[in-house]
């Protein structure tokens, strides 16, 4: 068979394009690190690429979504910290003022220092984060906290009037916000709703900071005898005596407490017993800070070991990502080396092999 110059020429032009469309890829390689750059170059591995990157992206917004939590958790426990210390000042004036030395005019002065201090406390319950107030629940644009008629109230419900087991409390503790951190999101079949043990709760509802409820005292007469126990039933009188004893209803909170240890000290009849009364509750009411304070460090470890683990899973698709589309660099190079020399050795053959014609000296 005879071969011509036209067929010599185009076996040279297509092995010259064979060879620079594969150094153009090994250029391709060197430079991005990548065995591929489109899908039909390694349609199997580039569909493994794509699982790899979906679930990096999967972790990262994990990771992102436990950072902000973390920030806003950390926000909380920093703003109660500064209610602890709000409620210790009132704690050292409320002993000053039961000591037995002050005058009248002395406790008038604390009960204005006390109210100043449950001022202060309101505004600290109110508390924003980036336009977020951080213990209103899902309530994140208006004040959480208010006061009607000296009364304290929160999201629109009497704080005095939320008793202990009531539907409308267990709704107001459980309001929070809520987050994805790679539970497993799921949804309930009946209400649609997204199931709360799927997700992660980093938000501390106000309610559990301040209490709840109100606590009567038994009914006394002059004597300290008690006449009614807190229920209203008369467990001591004698006969023909009506009763017309004292009895108290306190409040669980602590600001309407403050409130009341207030009134106590610029009352005319201020008394020893009452005030005391007033103090255990309040000193009660005092260890709910500590207990949500408690519960953030909880969360706080938890995530901190969902880090832990984030850091491991991502740490583990980047090398599998690595295997599936990265090159290693160093035989990278060398091939494109390699096909660099045999596509300039072409060329040099080519300029042997191809004729020159009378256009090749015009010019």
């Amino acid at each position: 068979m005879r071969i011509t110059y036209k067929m010599t020429t185009g076996n040279y032009n297509t092995n010259l394009n064979n060879l620079s469309t594969d150094l153009d890829k090994l250029n391709n390689q060197v430079a991005t690190g990548r065995k591929f750059s489109s899908t039909s170059e390694d349609v199997s591995s580039a569909v493994k690429a794509y699982q790899v990157r979906r679930d990096l992206t999967k972790v990262e917004g994990y990771q992102n979504n436990i950072d902000s939590s973390q920030d806003f958790m950390d926000n909380s426990e920093s703003t109660i910290s500064g209610m602890q210390t709000s409620l210790l000042e009132a704690t050292d004036k409320t002993l000053q003022g039961m000591n037995g030395t002050q005058s009248v005019d002395e406790r008038k002065i604390i009960a204005t220092q006390l109210r100043t201090i449950q001022s202060e406390l309101l505004d600290t319950l109110n508390t924003k984060s980036s336009d977020t107030y951080i213990f209103g629940g899902s309530n994140t644009r208006t004040a959480p906290f208010t006061v009607t008629d000296g009364k304290l109230v929160y999201n629109g419900e009497k704080v005095d009037g939320l008793t202990d087991g009531s539907t409308v409390l267990k709704n107001l503790q459980s309001d929070s916000l809520y987050v994805d951190i790679g539970l497993g999101v799921s949804f309930d079949k009946t209400s649609g709703e997204v199931d709360k043990n799927s997700v992660f709760s980093y938000s501390t509802p106000g309610i559990d900071l301040v209490g709840n409820g109100v606590s009567k005292t038994a009914t006394t007469d002059a004597s300290g005898n008690v006449l009614k126990d807190t229920d209203g039933n008369i467990i001591y009188a004698d006969d023909k005596v009506t009763i017309a004893g004292k009895s108290q209803t306190i409040s669980n909170n602590v600001y309407d407490l403050l409130g009341q240890i207030a009134s106590e000290f610029e009352s005319p009849s201020y008394s020893f017993d009452t005030m005391n009364t007033l103090y255990g509750k309040f000193q009660q009411a005092t260890q709910n800070p500590s207990l949500s304070v408690t519960k953030i460090g909880a969360k706080t470890n938890y995530l901190t070991a969902m880090t832990s683990r984030y850091e491991d899973q991502n740490y583990n698709l980047e090398k599998k990502q690595t295997a599936v589309e990265g090159v290693d660099a160093a035989s990278a190079y060398l091939e494109y080396s390699t096909q660099q020399v045999a596509y300039k050795a072409a060329l040099q053959m080519g300029s042997k092999l191809i004729q020159q014609s009378v256009f090749d000296y015009m010019s």
